[in-house]
């Protein structure tokens, strides 16, 4: 039944994502993860801990005050996955991301993040450009983009951009 309630939420999100996004359809179909896409129980102990197994978040990421939602989705051919979004004021699913890396996702999930200003990976001493930001100020909830137990990429809403964002956290 808990499995149940992870995936309804996601086959509804995947039938927007084949339905329509900016301009013309989708060229390839996607959809949620399978549990062999995902590995071995063994692998996925970790993921018991939320209850969308880190696989969809919910929250208002772009400020207009209705839940938004976003999800790790597996690309149709089943070489690659990506991080989608769909805004309750848009039409389509916003593809943020995508990774060609299927291994990687027995190991990345996603989770909400709180407004507040953080510290980038560059303001913890990584080797970054002088144009790359040292803190974000995320204004609105955004989205944890993590590797389990390793690093973490924040996407945010970018007010000035009208758009999302991203910043390596950690490494």
């Amino acid at each position: 039944m808990k499995r149940l309630a992870v995936i309804l939420p996601l086959m509804i999100f995947s039938s927007f994502l084949t339905a329509a996004e900016k301009g013309p359809p989708l060229a390839q179909s996607w959809h949620a993860p399978t549990a062999t896409e995902l590995g071995t129980p063994a692998e996925q102990q970790w993921r018991g801990e939320d209850p969308h197994r880190y696989l969809v978040v919910t929250g208002d990421f772009d400020g207009d005050s209705k839940p938004d939602e976003a999800c790790l989705m597996v690309r149709g051919d089943g070489k690659a996955f990506a991080l989608f979004v769909k805004l309750a004021s848009g039409n389509a699913p916003l593809k943020l991301d995508e990774f060609p890396d299927m291994w990687m996702l027995r190991v990345i999930g996603i989770k909400p993040v709180a407004p507040a200003e953080y510290p980038t990976a560059c303001a913890r001493g990584y080797d970054c450009a002088e144009d790359e930001p040292r803190y974000i100020r995320v204004i609105h909830q955004g989205i944890d983009f993590f590797k389990y137990d390793s690093a973490s990429t924040y996407y945010y809403w970018n007010v000035s951009r009208h758009g999302f964002a991203r910043a390596g956290i950690t490494d």
